[in-house]
């Protein structure tokens, strides 16, 4: 393989770990903020709490996909 394509490919790695790394940052941050506020809510009827427990797992889902891009980034920049 050409090393300028090697380079290449390393670069658009790089770039795509960037673009999934401030998108999961974004919808973290959106799911905390949700899961926040209905918290803080006062339910109408008590059945309504219990349907703010369906959000954690969806933000542990992208915490851990967060925490692993993460790590992906910090070996390409400081582990080369």
């Amino acid at each position: 393989m050409d090393k300028s394509y090697i380079k290449s490919d390393e670069q658009t790695t790089l770039l795509g770990l960037w673009v999934l790394f401030f998108t999961l940052s974004i919808i973290f941050l959106w799911l905390v903020y949700e899961i926040y506020v209905s918290l803080n809510y006062e339910p109408t009827y008590r059945w309504e709490s219990s349907f703010n427990i369906v959000g954690l797992p969806y933000l542990t889902f992208v915490f851990l996909l967060l925490f692993f891009v993460t790590k992906s980034l910090i070996k390409k920049y400081f582990f080369k």
